[in-house]
């Protein structure tokens, strides 16, 4: 759906896109009263109500309605419904056709197996809790503010002793610009009792030598926290390499690197469905899959740097003129 567009003396209301499954209606668009700004917007589907909270400029309306226009016009949002269904059976008996019409909910998939699939999601509040109560020397990887809306850890980790954003291109919330698989390279004398990334593994074309340089910068007891993901839409591309289970986490930071593993989990709940079906995978949609994957771990040990070798470049390992892709300017 695209470009619905319903005005009256009032309002000015358009839906550029809507999507849709059993579970959820989401809707992308923009608002404009004539009548000067809007105080509260919310959105009903069926019994479900959901206000508008986070809005965005939209340059394209500010051009086509100057006199309408405000920068908190346009909006994205998620409506959770549970659809219903009629399924009529059509059944060749001996002597006619029978049928049969069944209504039904659409349900949820049952919860993931929490035996099988610890839950993850708290790792990360543990992390910054140590962090901020022990108030140790804390250095970010991928510290550049990239989403809308985001909130630099540095503000989160106000008990630290102190915060130090590393990353591949400058911003404000960056001080050290570099490539994480030279990370010792920037911090030759200095030592940080914890060092964490979020979202940020993915994107490193030898995430292994990252965790080797990690050991180099980190103290003897100091903690490493790391948000990456299992099953995500690729994004930042080219630079998009891998995906992660909880498994390959401990693989990654693993006790021969000096590091000892204190949780690793899943969490991010989600399903996948293939867009034309397959035969034998009826009931794909049913098997847990998650977004996120995390690990915490303490360094016990000094990585052996004669054990450990990897004196391959990103420059050998890239294509030519491959790039992590540039800030917006």
């Amino acid at each position: 759906m695209s470009n619905i567009v319903e005005q009256d003396e009032n309002l000015i209301l358009c839906v550029d896109e809507s999507w849709s499954d059993d579970y959820a209606i989401g809707i992308r668009g923009w608002i404009v009263s004539k009548k000067g700004s809007l105080e509260q917007v919310e959105i009903c589907v069926g019994n479900t109500c959901v206000p508008i909270t986070s809005w965005h400029p939209r340059p394209d309306i500010a051009i086509a309605l100057p006199q309408y226009y405000n920068e908190k016009c346009g909006f994205v949002v998620h409506l959770n419904r549970t659809a219903q269904h009629n399924a009529t059976f059509f059944v060749k008996v001996p002597g006619g056709t029978s049928s049969k019409t069944i209504a039904f909910a659409g349900s949820r998939p049952p919860e993931p197996d929490r035996n099988i699939f610890p839950e993850g999601g708290g790792i990360h509040g543990e992390f910054m809790q140590l962090v901020n109560d022990k108030h140790l020397k804390v250095l970010e990887i991928g510290s550049r503010i990239v989403s809308p809306g985001t909130v630099s850890h540095r503000q989160l980790l106000s008990g630290a002793a102190s915060y130090t954003g590393f990353d591949y291109y400058p911003d404000a919330n960056t001080d050290v610009v570099g490539d994480a698989h030279k990370l010792s390279q920037y911090f030759p004398d200095r030592r940080f009792d914890a060092v964490f990334s979020m979202s940020v593994l993915e994107h490193l074309a030898m995430p292994w030598v990252a965790a080797m340089e990690i050991n180099k910068v980190l103290e003897i007891g100091g903690f490493t926290f790391h948000h990456t993901h299992f099953s995500w839409p690729s994004h930042e591309i080219p630079w998009d390499f891998w995906r992660f289970t909880d498994e390959g986490l401990k693989a990654l930071f693993t006790p021969a690197l000096g590091f000892e593993v204190i949780k690793a989990a899943f969490h991010e709940p989600m399903r996948l469905h293939f867009d034309y079906l397959r035969p034998s995978q009826e009931r794909f949609p049913l098997t847990p899959v998650f977004g996120g994957v995390v690990i915490l771990a303490k360094k016990v040990a000094e990585i052996n740097c004669d054990k450990f070798r990897w004196d391959v470049t990103l420059e050998d390992v890239l294509i030519p003129g491959s790039h992590y892709p540039k800030p917006n300017t």
